[in-house]
């Protein structure tokens, strides 16, 4: 029996359901996902870095599967770089399925209001009155981005984290000219050193 198909079994379908990953499906698996709502968190740096394989996005995006954008977690994403993985599920999809397979407005998408879609959230993945006040700011005057027409192509083909200027969470600033302002980032950096150091020494490693 294949994952999804027990997952069937198991009642485990459906648009309340979302899978991290999904780079294993056949076009039937596809077609089963896609009449039954069940959405899939695409991890393109994760899956290269584990050499895992490519998700068939757009055949995804072509057949209404809802489709969210994600980092998966440090074990197998070192730098978890929202900004990183627009530009990563870019290039794969035009390496592995054509040049014009998926396009930065995609992309951008799958990022915003196709990770509230998979969330069953209605309050976040777009600016509109009533909804969370989740944003961030670049500055489009930067080194970054000269030359650059397009906004949207800039930000996912040559923007990177260091860029961001502001973000906004739920209405409250929380990073501000590119430093938190919730917390200390020196401390952190400290004590990530410190426990990182702890679990070395717990496992023999110099």
């Amino acid at each position: 029996m294949r994952p999804l198909e027990y997952m069937k079994d198991v009642g485990w379908l459906g648009s309340d359901i979302w899978f991290a990953h999904g780079i294993h499906f056949n076009e039937e698996e596809l077609a089963e996902l896609a009449a039954t709502g069940t959405g899939i968190a695409h991890c393109p740096v994760s899956n290269q870095k584990l050499s895992s394989g490519t998700a068939a996005v757009p055949a995804m995006l072509q057949r209404g599967i809802p489709v969210g954008l994600a980092v998966d977690g440090s074990a197998s994403n070192d730098g978890s770089n929202m900004l990183a993985e627009l530009k990563i599920a870019l290039l794969i999809a035009k390496l592995t399925w054509g040049i014009d397979s998926l396009s930065a407005r995609d992309v951008l998408a799958m990022a915003t209001r196709g990770g509230a879609r998979l969330l069953g959230r209605e309050d976040i993945g777009s600016l509109a009155p009533g909804k969370a006040a989740d944003l961030f700011l670049v500055r489009a005057d930067s080194i970054d981005y000269a030359g650059c027409l397009d906004p949207i192509t800039a930000l996912v083909t040559c923007g990177s984290s260091e860029t961001v200027d502001t973000t906004i969470v739920n209405g409250r600033v929380v990073v501000e000219k590119g430093r938190l302002l919730t917390m200390q980032e020196e401390e952190i950096a400290r004590l990530g050193n410190a426990a990182a150091g702890e679990l070395r020494a717990k496992a023999g490693i110099a």
